[in-house]
């Protein structure tokens, strides 16, 4: 496991030393999760951006869905 440091307010930082052990685990599990969630979330977003992108390239370089669909019935 790797330690890190976040900054938070006060208050924050009163309530949380105020934490069991256990507590602590499950917060420090918690907020692991939640960055685990946020790299896949804008992981995903930047792979629907790029398809997007490719999309956006294809329509302007004459791909239609009618010349798809020519071109996917001639690759059988």
């Amino acid at each position: 496991m790797e330690r890190i440091v976040l900054e938070v307010d006060d208050t924050v930082g009163k309530i949380y030393q105020s934490f069991s052990k256990e507590s602590k685990q499950q917060l420090s599990q918690t907020i692991s999760m939640m960055v685990k969630k946020m790299v896949n979330d804008a992981t995903f977003a930047d792979y629907a951006k790029l398809l997007d992108n490719i999309g956006d390239e294809a329509l302007k370089n004459g791909l239609t869905p009618e010349v798809l669909e020519e071109l996917l019935a001639n690759n059988d």
